[in-house]
């Protein structure tokens, strides 16, 4: 069946489930409003069906949840564009005007360029995964922008951002909150008369190498071009997991309230992004439900073949994972190289991945961390590893 289309992501996101749970659910709908079936007999199918349900469930758990991140993120990749067009009715001043209400003014520092308006806005947490969630709102205005009066306005807006960390402290938090990251968003918005041509070309590019993770701290940059009539940012929102909302898309909804009048015209901002390889918009989502559930079934074997052929300490990199024996497991981290600092972003190490899941005993991940700092020290590599407490 060629319908849905991964170009509807959501609806594709919506009808797994609705096949998973509705293939158990129905038949005992169905049996339980049958008149001439016996009691005893309705309340056998229903029992019956659903522990099949749930044996379904935890036996293809890693791919359901698979499939509902990845449809996730294609969701949020088919939603972004790399412009917006501006409404018709935008104007500076009415902007401005709906900024000037957003949090509180503050005082700019004397780094230059100084930001025309400076607005601070500090919500208190609702999870344990944030000790605060601040907000802060740059605004420039510049005749002509190019790479380097743009870079100007970054670190300027970055460092005013820092100067308001933690300005306004939350009380009445518990211990998990307290100890948790405090979450801010900086949006920089930056209205420019002209733009160099140069760096218009590559202006989305630009302004995704924002600063931040995106769920703790995030910069996003919105460049206006007057001239031309468009909003160039880092639209491409993080999926939300029901623990912590991504501060991004915080910041994207500053943008789209006070910019669009809380609403993207996507109808007059054809320019999507480019489609994510092997994901083509009009492939349908039973073809990517079996593709991946084949992939899946491969690189588990893959990986358990790997782990057999391997000998104690043996590091292997590759594909931007680790895999690394230690005795009779094996161990499977996700690593993120910055060439250009040098440095590598680790996954927390916390349980094994070889021959089944369990935890790690803190001696043994204190092992593993000085064996995996060895062995990129040695590339010239310097190692942060990422924590999600």
């Amino acid at each position: 069946m060629k319908f849905p289309k991964l170009k509807n992501a959501l609806l594709c996101r919506i009808l797994v489930y609705v096949v998973v749970i509705g293939g158990f659910i129905a038949p005992i709908i169905i049996v339980a409003n049958l008149k001439f079936v016996p009691e005893a007999v309705k309340v056998i199918v229903g029992l019956g069906l659903a522990v099949g349900l749930l044996i379904y469930l935890l036996k293809n758990f890693v791919l359901l949840m698979a499939m509902d991140v990845v449809l996730a993120m294609l969701h949020c990749h088919n939603t972004a564009r790399k412009h917006f067009v501006l409404p018709k009715s935008f104007s500076e001043q009415k902007v401005e005007r709906r900024i000037n209400c957003f949090g509180k003014g503050c005082e700019p520092t004397a780094i230059f360029p100084r930001p025309d308006t400076l607005r601070y806005k500090s919500n208190a947490p609702i999870t344990i995964y944030s000790s605060g969630i601040e907000k802060i709102v740059a605004t420039y205005h510049i005749d002509f922008l190019d790479k380097n009066q743009y870079q100007l306005i970054i670190n300027s807006a970055t460092a005013n951002s820092k100067v308001l960390k933690g300005k306004k402290k939350h009380r009445f938090l518990d211990k998990s909150q307290k100890s948790s990251p405090l979450n801010r968003v900086t949006v920089i918005v930056i209205y420019a008369r002209r733009v160099d041509e140069k760096l218009r070309n590559s202006l989305f590019d630009v302004v995704c190498k924002n600063g931040g993770d995106g769920f703790d701290t995030a910069v996003l940059p919105c460049v206006v071009d007057l001239e031309k009539q468009i909003c160039t940012f880092d639209s491409m929102r993080m999926p939300y997991t029901g623990f912590q909302y991504p501060v991004k898309n915080r910041g994207i909804k500053i943008i789209r309230k006070y910019l669009f009048n809380n609403k993207f015209p996507f109808a007059d901002s054809p320019d999507m992004l480019d489609p994510i390889k092997d994901m083509g918009p009009e492939q349908s989502l039973w073809d990517f439900w079996r593709t991946t559930k084949k992939e899946l079934v491969s690189d588990d074997k893959n990986t358990k073949k790997r782990f057999e052929k391997m000998q104690h300490r043996d590091i292997v990199f590759e594909d931007g994972y680790i895999y690394l024996k230690w005795e009779d497991h094996g161990l499977w981290i996700s690593v993120e190289l910055n060439e250009e600092l040098r440095s590598v972003e680790i996954d927390t190490i916390d349980s094994w991945d070889y021959p089944k899941p369990h935890k790690i005993a803190k001696a043994t991940i204190k092992e593993i961390k000085t064996l995996i700092n060895t062995y990129f020290a040695r590339l010239g590599y310097t190692i942060n590893y990422i924590s999600y407490e």
